[in-house]
C-alpha cells in the first residue's frame, strides 16, 4: 500500500509522508469503525495489511484477578492500587506501557470495555515513546483519533479501534499510551497482571496525558487498564502468531521491565531470523480451557474467549495453544480437556490458522493444588494425545515444553534450575528454554516456514 521510505529521506519529510498516508487511509474508509475492525476476517493477509504487534486479553472487572486479596504487603498496593477507592475510575488518567513485538510507522490502538456496564469515554488518548518508568521522550507524544475525533467512546461489552496514526517506532521500543477517563467508569475492564509497572493518576486529577515527566501518575499498578492491542500497518509482514494460555504464557513472575515472558523471547527469535511477524500474548493467569466456564479470577475459559482473543486479532496466521494444567487442578478429566482442544483446533483450522500445541509441563507445586498421585497420569495422557495429534497431522507441530522443562533423567519432574520456587512457574531462564522449544517452521508461512493457509 505504501512503500518503505528510503533512509536518505529526512526525518521531518518521512513524518510528513507518514501523516499523509495515515490521512489517506482514514479518508478512504480504511479506518476502523467504533464497533470493531473493518476487516472481519483478520487472519486473511490478502484482505488486510494490519498485523497485531502487541495485545493482552481483557477481563475483570477490577479488582478481580489471580492476586486479589492474596498478595503480601507491600505488593497488595500495586495489585489493587488506592486510585480506585470504590473500584471505579473517576476523571483520572492512565499511562500504560507496552513492548510491541513488531515495529512500524503507522499504527492503531485497541481499547476494550468488555466487562463494563455503561459506555466509557477516554479523552484525550495519546501515544509516545517511553523514556523510563512513567516518563516519556519529549516531542513524541502524539494524539490518537477515533473516527476523526479526539475521544474513544466505548459501549459496554465492546472494543473500539483507533484511526490509523503516523507514528514511527522500532522493535525494542516501549510505547507509553496515555488517556484520561471522563466521569465515572463503573466496572473497570483490565488485564489483572502485566508483570510490569503501569501508572495511574489520582481520582479527579483530570488530564495528565501531556506530563512528560510522568510525575502526575502517582499510583502504581501491575494491570493494563482498557488497552487491549496495538496493530501496525506492514505490507511486508507475514502475519501474527497468537499464544493462548494461562499464567505461564502470561509471564508469571518475570523480572519487571525485562520482557522475558516466553512469547517475548520467541518474538526475539523471529526478529533474529528476519521473520516479520508479531507475537500476541493472550495468556491469562489461572485461565482454563473449559473448566470453570465464564468469568472468575482467570477470566473466560479458552473455549469462551477464543473468537475474541484469537480470531478477532489482526493478521493472525497461526496459534500456539498451551493450556490445560489449570483444568486438571480444577478436576477436569483428560477426556474433557481433549474434547475442548479438538473444538479449538477445528475452529483455528476453519479460520485458516496453523496450530502448534505445547505439552503440559511437569509440576510439583502444592500451593496451587497439584496432586501428583491423582493428576500425573492425566498429564501424561494429555501429552501423549498431543504428540499423536502431530504425528497424525491433526496439528501442524508441537512445542515440547514438558521435555524441555523436565529433569534430564526424569522428565516427569520439573527441573528446579528452570522453575521458580513454587515448581510451577518458570524463571526467565525457563522462559528462554520454552521459547527455544517452539518450532518456527510450523508457525511461519513460506519462505520462512511451512504454514500454508487453506
Amino acid at each position: 500500500m505504501f512503500a518503505t521510505l528510503p533512509n536518505s529521506t529526512s526525518k521531518s519529510a518521512r513524518m510528513g509522508l507518514l501523516i499523509f498516508a495515515a490521512a489517506v487511509l482514514s479518508a478512504c474508509g480504511n479506518a476502523p469503525s467504533l464497533n470493531g475492525d473493518t476487516d472481519s476476517n483478520n487472519n486473511s493477509q490478502a484482505k488486510s495489511s494490519w498485523v497485531g504487534a502487541w495485545s493482552t486479553a481483557p477481563y475483570g472487572p477490577y479488582p478481580n484477578g489471580p492476586l486479589q486479596g492474596t498478595a503480601p504487603a507491600p505488593f497488595d498496593s500495586i495489585t489493587t492500587p488506592t486510585a480506585f477507592p470504590d473500584n471505579q475510575a473517576r476523571n483520572q488518567s492512565f499511562r500504560m506501557v507496552v513492548h510491541p513485538t513488531l515495529g512500524g510507522s503507522i499504527l492503531r490502538l485497541r481499547f476494550s470495555n468488555l466487562v463494563g456496564d455503561r459506555t466509557v469515554t477516554l479523552s484525550p488518548v495519546k501515544v509516545a515513546l517511553r523514556a523510563a518508568n512513567s516518563s516519556i521522550i519529549p516531542n513524541t507524544n502524539t494524539p490518537v483519533l477515533f473516527n476523526g475525533l479526539s475521544r474513544a467512546v466505548i459501549p459496554a461489552g465492546e472494543e473500539v479501534i483507533s484511526d490509523p496514526l503516523a507514528f514511527e517506532y522500532a522493535v525494542g521500543d516501549d510505547l507509553s499510551i496515555s488517556f484520561m477517563l471522563e466521569g465515572e467508569s463503573g466496572p473497570i475492564t483490565w488485564h489483572a497482571v502485566s508483570f510490569d509497572t503501569q501508572y495511574i493518576s489520582t481520582p479527579d486529577s483530570g488530564d495528565q496525558t501531556d506530563d512528560v515527566t510522568g510525575l502526575g501518575f502517582t499510583e502504581l499498578s501491575l494491570g493494563w487498564f482498557y488497552l487491549s492491542g496495538v496493530d501496525v500497518l506492514r505490507e511486508d509482514a507475514a502475519g501474527s502468531i497468537v499464544a493462548l494460555g494461562d499464567s505461564i504464557t502470561d509471564g508469571a513472575y518475570q523480572v519487571p521491565a525485562t520482557n522475558t515472558r516466553w512469547p517475548d523471547l520467541f518474538a526475539s527469535r523471529l526478529q533474529a531470523a528476519g521473520i516479520p511477524m508479531g507475537v500476541l500474548n493472550q495468556g491469562i493467569n489461572s485461565n482454563k480451557v473449559v473448566a470453570g466456564g465464564a468469568g472468575g479470577s482467570g477470566g473466560d475459559s479458552a473455549v469462551l474467549r477464543f473468537d475474541r482473543d484469537v480470531l478477532e486479532r489482526s493478521g493472525v496466521r497461526s496459534l500456539v495453544l498451551f493450556a490445560g494444567t489449570n483444568d486438571l487442578t480444577a478436576g477436569a478429566t483428560a477426556e474433557e480437556i481433549i474434547n475442548a482442544w479438538i473444538g479449538l483446533i477445528d475452529k483455528a483450522h476453519n479460520a485458516g490458522l496453523c496450530v502448534v500445541m505445547g505439552t503440559i509441563m511437569p509440576r510439583d507445586d502444592l500451593i496451587f493444588g497439584w496432586d501428583r498421585a491423582a493428576m500425573e497420569s492425566s498429564r501424561v495422557a494429555l501429552n501423549e494425545w498431543i504428540m499423536n495429534a502431530a504425528g497424525e497431522g491433526r496439528i501442524e507441530g508441537v512445542a515440547d515444553f514438558a521435555t524441555a522443562m523436565g529433569l534430564p533423567l526424569d522428565s516427569s519432574r520439573p527441573n528446579p534450575v528452570l522453575y521458580s520456587p513454587d515448581l510451577l512457574h518458570p524463571t526467565s531462564v525457563g522462559f528462554y528454554v520454552m521459547a527455544n522449544a517452539v518450532p518456527i517452521e510450523a508457525l511461519t508461512p513460506p519462505p520462512y516456514g511451512n504454514c500454508v493457509q487453506d
